[in-house]
């Protein structure tokens, strides 16, 4: 398709003629919200309608907008307009953001390159589609537009004329299959798809011309207009002296650049001439979720607490259905401000542990919104200094950062995804029988904390009030609110941990792995495992020991306690001239680790450098340390099994 212009012709507008070649669509659904509560409420159809979220009407339906109410009107003057204005809540975004993506979906059965802006905006570029009905189109055939032209009827733009034909049927399809109408642009980039699309509503579309570029820049009452320029790029230009798009496209590039730099004012420049090459990029699923309130004034922690529970129990809800699990929260506060009310936001955030992660995937929802509350008051106490008085106009809850769970996932939270793919289960439920032991004897949570693996325990999961109970008074401190808040575990209520597992560290646990530990068959193994060991024929006093021990504990449950530890050590540590197994590590359970385990620890303890902290009270003298190549090749060839990885460091 030649254009016919000039080589002479400005650069700006042979970058425009460039670009004629692609076919854009901007689908803008009408007054989406109220479309959507009619839709829900077919009675609302004939009434003046209006959509309030908390002060304002966000948005109204036609029969409210004959009556004059408007978009963004406060509650009190609609009623003033329209007495009998009908009004809805529409602060629960579910039903919006289910038909909003009901859209997406149905436009991405079209054509593949679909992006989305917002709940009730589209892009689409079909110049794929159009360049195969061109192919089959001859020469001779002539073309029609559907809908309205901008400013001039010319039937010289095949494949413009293609581009509506193609938007009229999407907008048919989302008429007849959600129920939803709207309006469509058609255009050759993004910027003018955008523009051209608000011309006629409700229920139209219209096509944009390329000599008709220059028009409808013209009619752009100021520069926020544009579609690109926020309004602190405007209080920039305005500050130049810039105020209408005309004066942007008048305005030396160089001044412009030498204000706002060269990349920017080019490409300001571009949008004032209605040049925009960016690509419509298919949106995917969301690289984040999130959920915020904004309120004329917030200023106690406990309102604070109440309000972040609120928002993160949609949130949580939602990221369950998504399916993925987070690893990133992000909080995000709004303080009053006269002088620049909406944009001095300040935000904080941190990794969500991994339990809490897991459970959010599970559906664990409770527990994890309890856990992920604590987290977000700890990101608050670093923003706000709660000893003095604070006004927040807004909270946002976010999560990023996630990740899909796929095949290899499967077996979310069960015990073997801890260790090497190499070790049996058998030998899996030893390694954990052994941490368990270690977190026992050392009698402490915060040794607990330092021997578990490292995504099972955070300072967040530690201080878990009891449901139903958040109380903290707002002169506290962070460090004064954790001591405050109680310390009960989650499911403390729920599973009992097995006699002589630490109940701090059972607790801890994801719950899947309370279940495997708690099962008949981990139960009945571990009875066996226990029972094949029996002391020597010879020594009554070990038999008697062992006799105790046993008769101790309830049927299948043989767990050595910190009072007979140090005699287990005896009885079973194997000996070496030049290296002894520190006092913390049960040696029955040493004997059952794979041989290069055992070698690498027993390397590790001779050279003095252990993988489990010793007790204080216990000194180990120094050992000697091997030089010799074949030793460090030893070290290098185990490392994919090296167990010091399955702890954090002492």
């Amino acid at each position: 398709y030649s254009s016919g212009v000039s080589t002479s012709a400005p650069i700006w507008n042979r970058k425009i003629i460039e670009s004629a070649h692609r076919v854009i669509l901007h689908f803008d659904l009408d007054c989406f919200y109220a479309q959507v509560e009619m839709i829900r409420n077919p009675a609302l159809r004939d009434v003046p309608l209006g959509v309030q979220q908390k002060y304002i009407i966000v948005t109204c339906n036609y029969v409210a907008r004959e009556r004059g109410v408007t978009k963004l009107m406060s509650v009190t003057d609609a009623k003033e307009k329209c007495p009998e204005l009908v009004l809805v809540k529409g602060e629960d975004l579910t039903h919006y953001r289910e038909m909003s993506y009901q859209v997406t979906e149905l436009l991405l059965s079209f054509c593949p390159l679909v992006e989305r802006l917002g709940f009730d905006e589209n892009f689409v570029d079909v110049t794929g589609m159009v360049e195969q009905r061109l192919a089959r189109i001859s020469e001779s055939d002539s073309l029609s537009f559907k809908g309205n032209v901008f400013n001039h009827s010319s039937n010289h733009h095949p494949r413009l004329a293609i581009g509506s034909h193609i938007a009229a049927e999407m907008r048919d399809a989302i008429r007849s299959k959600i129920g939803l109408t709207g309006c469509a642009g058609v255009a050759t980039n993004k910027l003018l798809a955008k523009l051209v699309s608000g011309t006629f509503k409700p229920n139209q579309q219209t096509v944009l011309l390329q000599e008709n570029v220059d028009d409808i820049m013209g009619c752009l009452s100021g520069l926020r207009k544009v579609p690109g320029v926020g309004h602190q790029t405007a209080k920039r230009l305005q500050a130049l002296g810039l105020v209408s798009v005309k004066d942007l496209q008048l305005c030396p590039l160089g001044d412009l650049a030498r204000e706002l730099g060269g990349t920017t004012a080019q490409r300001l420049r571009n949008l004032a001439l209605g040049i925009d090459e960016s690509a419509v990029t298919p949106t995917g699923a969301p690289q984040s979720l999130s959920d915020e309130d904004s309120f004329r004034k917030m200023c106690s922690v406990k309102e604070v607490m109440a309000k972040i529970q609120e928002l993160l129990g949609s949130l949580v809800e939602r990221m369950h259905k998504d399916g993925r699990q987070p690893q990133t929260f992000r909080l995000t506060i709004r303080r009053y401000s006269a002088t620049n009310k909406w944009f001095s936001r300040e935000s904080r955030q941190g990794p969500i542990p991994g339990g809490v992660g897991q459970k959010i995937v599970s559906g664990n929802i409770e527990d994890a919104v309890s856990q992920l509350v604590l987290l977000a008051v700890k990101l608050f106490h670093k923003m706000v200094d709660c000893s003095t008085a604070f006004h927040l106009t807004l909270i946002n809850v976010c999560f990023s950062n996630l990740q899909s769970r796929g095949p290899a996932a499967s077996g979310k939270g069960a015990i073997t995804s801890f260790f090497t793919h190499n070790a049996s289960p058998r030998k899996t439920q030893i390694f954990f029988v052994y941490l368990v032991h270690c977190c026992s004897v050392n009698n402490s949570a915060q040794n607990a904390d330092s021997c578990l693996l490292d995504h099972q325990i955070s300072e967040c999961s530690r201080n878990v009030p009891p449901k139903g109970q958040m109380t903290c008074n707002s002169e506290q401190s962070e460090e004064n609110y954790e001591a405050s808040c109680s310390t009960e575990g989650i499911n403390s209520d729920k599973t009992k941990p097995p006699p002589h597992v630490d109940p701090e560290v059972f607790r801890l646990l994801p719950e899947e792995i309370q279940k495997e530990l708690l099962s008949p068959d981990y139960l009945n193994s571990l009875q066996s495992h226990m029972s094949k060991h029996e002391p020597p024929e010879n020594d009554s006093s070990m038999k008697a020991d062992w006799s105790r021990m046993n008769h101790q504990q309830p049927a299948g449950m043989r767990v050595i306690t910190e009072e007979n530890a140090m005699e287990q050590d005896k009885l079973w540590l194997p000996r070496s001239s030049d290296c002894n197994i520190p006092g913390n590590v049960d040696p029955e359970v040493f004997s059952e680790l794979p041989p290069d385990v055992q070698k690498e620890l027993m390397s590790e303890w001779k050279q003095q450098n252990p993988v489990l902290k010793t007790p204080s009270s216990r000194k180990t003298g120094k050992g000697s340390i091997s030089k010799g190549k074949d030793r460090k090749a030893e070290g290098r060839s185990s490392q994919s099994n090296n167990l010091h990885k399955y702890f954090k460091p002492c």
